[in-house]
């Protein structure tokens, strides 16, 4: 009896965290690349070149940190969300810069020089930005 009393108390425990942590998880702040102050900047070039010669050193020194990167547009695309999704030229034909707009509503042209404010979320057939401003 005084097992099934710790394991219902261990239950009620659990499923309390649980619904903290889902909580937490989905109301917290969300970052704002427009406001918040860069952590680096960096040419689009430069960018990709650091995470092809060592994905890890890029991580540790990019990732979710608000970067500046500037340069020139290759492509834009609406992802499957219907948002804008700017691509960098980085110089390398089989990776760019991925930018994930805030803003559904940007326009920019291929060949124009832009620089944009975002989070770095890592490198994945390229590198990737969420919420991306152009400054």
């Amino acid at each position: 009896m005084k097992a099934l009393k710790i394991i219902g108390i261990l239950a009620v425990v659990g499923v309390l965290a649980g619904v903290g942590l889902y909580l937490y998880v989905e109301y917290k702040p969300q970052k704002n690349a427009a406001t918040a102050k860069a952590d680096v900047t960096i040419t689009a070039a430069d960018l990709a070149k650091e995470y092809a010669a060592s994905e890890k050193a890029a991580d540790a020194k990019y990732l979710n940190k608000n970067i500046q990167v500037t340069g020139i547009v290759s492509e834009m695309d609406k992802n499957q969300d219907g948002g804008v999704m700017v691509m960098l030229d980085s110089g390398d034909p089989m990776s760019g810069i991925q930018c994930a707009m805030q803003d559904k509503n940007v326009t920019v042209t291929k060949g124009q020089s832009i620089t944009v404010k975002g989070f770095c979320s890592g490198y994945n057939l390229g590198v990737a930005l969420t919420g991306c401003v152009i400054k």
